[in-house]
């Protein structure tokens, strides 16, 4: 380090110290957090439509403190991360929710969506195996047992796809308007879709 460097970094330094001791408060604690949560909390009360997504997300990491077993907050903290363009945080959102509550279905569907999306579109074996449990958990879930399907597809497996879709098929209700959309995909997978009765 030049001379000219020592001097430029120690004029900074005083500079930093000197503004901390005018403008700063030593020794405050967390007062600071705890009235932007009451002001977060307000404005939740007064006019959500008007929260930030940094608000949103300090809200939901002031929830995961406050209720360290729900699996809820972690999965909203993974849907912003998500929709913030962070999938791999998304994922460790997800991941934490998950090891709250193994069984949350949303959850469980937005960590394979996170790794189908880190994968360029594939359906990986390990987003297959969310999808499919997720489904397993929730019929109501058409799409994550469709992308199971397609998973079991993209490994090779046909056999597996054929009978995952035609499961997912048999599961819709009779006048789902999805059962006109599956009987074409059953038949491009080789497999007749079950009759109508």
């Amino acid at each position: 380090m030049t001379r000219l460097q020592a001097i430029i970094v120690g004029v900074c330094l005083v500079l930093g110290i000197a503004g901390y001791a005018v403008f700063g408060r030593p020794g405050m604690g967390d007062l600071p957090m705890k009235e932007r949560q009451a002001e977060i909390m307000e404005k939740i009360r007064t006019a959500p439509e008007t929260l930030t997504p940094a608000e949103t997300l300090a809200r939901l990491e002031q929830t995961s403190i406050d209720q360290p077993d729900a699996p809820e907050p972690q999965y909203y903290i993974g849907v912003i991360m998500r929709q913030q363009n962070r999938p791999d945080d998304a994922a460790r959102a997800f991941q934490s929710a998950l090891r709250r509550d193994g069984t949350y279905v949303p959850a469980l569907i937005g960590l394979a969506d996170v790794l189908v999306e880190l994968d360029g579109g594939g359906v990986t074996t390990d987003a297959a195996r969310l999808y499919a449990r997720a489904y397993e958990l929730d019929p109501t879930e058409v799409r994550a047992g469709m992308w199971a399907a397609m998973g079991a597809a993209q490994a090779g497996d046909q056999d597996k796809a054929a009978e995952m879709m035609r499961a997912v098929f048999a599961n819709l209700p009779e006048d789902d308007p999805r059962r006109e959309r599956f009987a074409p995909m059953l038949d491009a997978i080789g497999r007749e879709a079950p009759a109508e009765q």
